[in-house]
């Protein structure tokens, strides 16, 4: 490398983009073509005093960007290449930054701590740098150790649990123990005690066997008491957000605390600055969430040992309640702030009291909605209507509906008060009536509303996107009845100020958004007696989308103007995939609309990083659904991109859509399918195989490959072998060590009911060409998947559905044929536990009776 690293980086700092974008250049170049040699340079750098501190700064950031990435594919790339470095090379990187830790800079010192975070996620999963905890721990005890490094090293110790609390739970004594030692009362560094009090909060979740026991929760709580108690507001705040923790974590141990818990968090709501006021709020929404969380679980029934209720809520409500409608009057003076605030924190803290104590929190607001509704200061008039809004959702609806229908009048009216401040909040309001007591809508009072909407969608932007959500709600709650609905009176002229909102001028990203969604929804809600009207906005949308294309086509476009047009390109390919979804088979008069759409959904997908891939690929599905055979007409010119697309693993989503295009294409196609089979097939495999694809996308390519199979039906026969040992070696993926993660539970169902749903595909294919006997030497593998499910306590309703379709498709087309497979269905207990499971449930039943019924055929 011809130029010093040094130099690149101060040039990487620069504002001068001639000098500023080549320097971004050549660090790329340099991590792709010698990454040992960029890391160690870097490392270097950060340490070089000799340079400025913001190159210094540089060198950590790109340091700290080759461990970690916004997206998930990405990191899993970024962790493989970081473990395939030489265990030297790693070695000297960490050294380097642990010495970072004592450097005299503190940004320095920080980005340092957040590298050494990063590699400790991802060595330590693999017990590796087993050495890092002790190592930070005994640098803190040490009493030659400087205050500034101890400080540093508290901040590692706070990164490090954050980012791995599953597997530091052997340390957990000794990190609290050096927490301990930070947070004394002795302790007279502030600065130290505040990353002590930060790494106890990002240390909670990983010390659940010490908080079990009494003395040691005791002195946990203390610890966090006494830090409330800090002259550094800093620290009382990060004591505050240890509480919070706790409550999420520990509810069940609070019983004992919650008076001094009280006491602290009230006095902070009254008398503390915002951001303690801020997080004291945020105590009891956590509370809150706890308790509805329980509720919920008592009420469904879904544990077997229901957590118990302590009703802290409840009993803090009478004190609690007033002091957070004090906060609703500390709104924002300018009304376009956007910065969370003490009265939005309320307000969200009291929607979930409401949650959380239902019908008791009525006699603690409605005195003050009452008193205040129309009062004459405006703080207090638009504190009346949001604490409304806020409790709609908990009390019981029998309750709620004459409060609704006496306030509905008086909010409309809010829509257009002189403050805009309380026109934005009686727009939110109205949306949450519409959400959740949307009955008190009466014919006159629906035509009320719907002239105050369609007036509110040309106020502010900030107050539109509520009245869109209002729109939207409204749309999702009314019924169609016979041929038309209470909506369609309003429709022409609700769609069509829909979409001049999300045209106009002053439209920023959410508006935009919220309208089309809105759009999308009055469209997807819509009565028949509305098709005409829909069809009528086809011709609109696509000029509109063709208007964009031609000025991508033109060029010299900004950053910030490309990504407007192609969100704007986004949410018109979803508005015409709703409008033609909707249509369905009503849409044979549009239909001559589409070859220009195909066009321009092609172009869209040749935009290199466009935002509307994903929705024009989604469009795409629907076009292949309204024309059934005739898209094969359009497989010359969308093939390529769907090859493209299909290859493009590093992005997990589009991905995902474009192996769900394969199935809706290949049943559009059916046979006509063939000729592209081999490409498709190949490249679906390849990924299936693929351990760096994000596994979420597997289930769907084995939906896809079941589609093509149906589709083709015996010309499957040449895949076959390759298919089927993908499903067996499917079939075979456990995750013991993760059942009590529902999220790896529901992934093993899902996966689970795409393989059953796959060999039910290629069976039927086949015996649709007389074939079924090439499916014969297959069965043990779908039997062995099978006999897991069967013994499985966590199979879901879904995968006993499946399972019950597939023994009674195997029954059918298989049992008459082979005496073997009939013999062996007949005789086999683990398919009868499956069948009488399906028998319980009414997902599965008639399932179960399919199943039934066809195993009683073979008798």
């Amino acid at each position: 490398m011809s130029t010093p690293l040094a130099q690149i980086l101060v040039n990487a700092c620069d504002p001068d983009d001639s000098k500023r974008v080549p320097a971004e250049k050549m660090l790329k170049e340099f991590e792709a073509t010698n990454f040992p040699s960029y890391l160690q340079g870097l490392c270097e750098q950060m340490q070089n005093s000799k340079i400025p501190v913001n190159p210094r700064i540089q060198a950590g950031v790109q340091l700290k960007n080759t461990l970690v990435s916004r997206s998930e594919q990405k990191n899993l790339q970024l962790e493989k290449r970081w473990l395939m470095l030489q265990p030297q090379v790693r070695s000297q990187i960490k050294m380097r930054m642990l010495h970072s830790l004592n450097l005299p800079e503190q940004q320095l010192r920080n980005i340092a701590a957040q590298v050494v975070a990063k590699v400790a996620k991802i060595e330590i999963p693999r017990d590796q740098w087993s050495g890092l905890i002790p190592q930070l721990v005994h640098v803190i005890a040490e009493e030659k150790t400087t205050d500034q490094l101890k400080e540093a090293c508290f901040t590692t110790l706070g990164y490090v649990c954050e980012e791995c609390p599953k597997k530091l739970q052997n340390h957990s004594n000794m990190i609290l123990n050096a927490i301990a030692s930070g947070m004394a009362v002795k302790q007279s560094n502030s600065r130290i005690k505040l990353e002590a009090t930060k790494a106890l909060a990002n240390s909670l979740p990983m010390v659940k066997k010490n908080f079990s026991h009494e003395k040691e929760r005791h002195l946990i709580m203390s610890m966090i008491f006494n830090a409330a108690k800090s002259k550094d507001s800093n620290v009382r705040y990060a004591s505050i957000q240890c509480l919070s923790e706790v409550a999420r974590t520990y509810y069940k141990h609070l019983d004992s605390y919650m008076s001094g818990c009280y006491k602290l968090t009230s006095e902070a709501i009254q008398n503390e600055h915002d951001e303690i006021k801020k997080q004291a709020i945020e105590f009891w929404s956590s509370i809150c969430e706890q308790e509805i969380d329980i509720q919920e679980e008592i009420e469904e029934k879904s544990s077997s040992t229901p957590r118990k209720m302590y009703g802290f809520m409840k009993k803090a409500a009478s004190q609690l309640i007033p002091n957070l409608l004090k906060c609703l009057t500390q709104q924002s003076e300018d009304p376009e702030d956007d910065e969370w605030n003490v009265a939005q924190a309320a307000a969200c803290c009291m929607e979930l009291i409401a949650q959380d104590i239902g019908d008791d929190i009525l006699d603690h607001v409605m005195p003050f909605i009452i008193k205040n509704m129309r009062n004459e200061n405006w703080r207090l008039r638009e504190a009346a209507v949001i604490s409304f809004a806020c409790v709609l959702a908990g009390p019981a609806k029998v309750k709620m509906r004459g409060l609704v229908k006496d306030a509905f009048p008086h909010i409309l009216k809010h829509m257009k008060d002189n403050v805009p401040q309380v026109k934005d909040s009686a727009a939110w309001c109205v949306g949450k009536i519409c959400e959740e007591i949307p009955e008190i809508i009466t014919k006159d009072i629906l035509r009320v509303l719907m002239q105050t909407l369609l007036h509110g969608l040309n106020e502010h932007p900030k107050i539109a996107v509520h009245v869109c959500w209002a729109i939207h709600n409204l749309a999702e709650e009314v019924k169609v009845v016979g041929n038309t609905s209470a909506l369609s009176p309003y429709f022409q002229d609700t769609v069509a100020a829909l979409l001049k909102t999300a045209f106009r001028n002053d439209a920023d990203n959410n508006l935009q958004h919220d309208a089309f969604e809105a759009f999308n929804i009055m469209v997807y809600t819509a009565a028949p007696d509305s098709f005409p009207m829909i069809k009528q906005l086809i011709p609109e949308m696509m000029n509109r989308l063709k208007m964009t294309l031609e000025r991508f086509q033109r060029g010299s476009l900004s950053l910030s103007d490309s990504t407007r047009l192609s969100n704007m390109q986004a949410q018109l390919c979803a508005g015409l995939n709703y409008a033609y979804g909707k249509l369905g088979k009503h849409a044979q008069d549009v239909l001559k609309f589409i070859p220009p759409l195909m066009n321009m959904l092609i172009a869209i997908l040749n935009l290199p990083g466009s935002e509307a891939h994903e929705e024009a690929l989604i469009c795409v599905s629907t076009v292949a659904r309204c024309t059934h055979e005739e898209f094969s007409i359009f497989m010359k010119g969308f093939g390529p991109q769907l090859m493209k697309f299909l290859k493009e693993t590093s992005s997990s989503k589009v991905c995902s859509l474009a192996t769900g295009v394969v199935g809706d294409i290949a049943r559009a196609l059916e046979l006509k399918i063939a000729p592209y089979c081999d490409a498709i097939v190949t490249q679906l495999m390849t990924n299936a195989q693929n351990h760096g694809l994000d596994q979420n996308v597997k289930p769907r390519i084995l939906n896809s490959l079941g589609d093509i199979a149906l589709a083709i039906g015996g010309k499957f026969e040449k895949y076959l072998p390759y298919v089927m040992n993908l499903l067996k070696d499917a079939s075979t993926v456990e995750f013991k060590d993760d059942r009590d993660d529902y999220a790896t539970v529901e992934y093993l169902n899902v996966l689970r009911e795409s393989i059953l749903e796959a060999y039910v595909s290629v069976l039927q294919g086949l015996h649709d060409d007389n074939k079924d006997h090439l499916f014969f030497p297959y069965m043990d593998n779908l039997v062995y998947l099978l006999h897991k499910i069967a013994e499985d306590s966590d199979v879901d309703a879904i995968v006993v559905k499946a399972s019950c379709s597939v023994i009674g498709d195997i029954a059918r087309m298989l049992g008459a044929k082979h005496e073997k497979v009939r013999s062996f269905l007949l005789s086999n207990a683990k398919f009868k536990k499956i069948i009488d499971s399906g028998m319980t449930s009414g997902d599965s039943r008639k399932q179960a009776e399919y199943a039934t019924r066809e195993l009683q055929a073979l008798n």
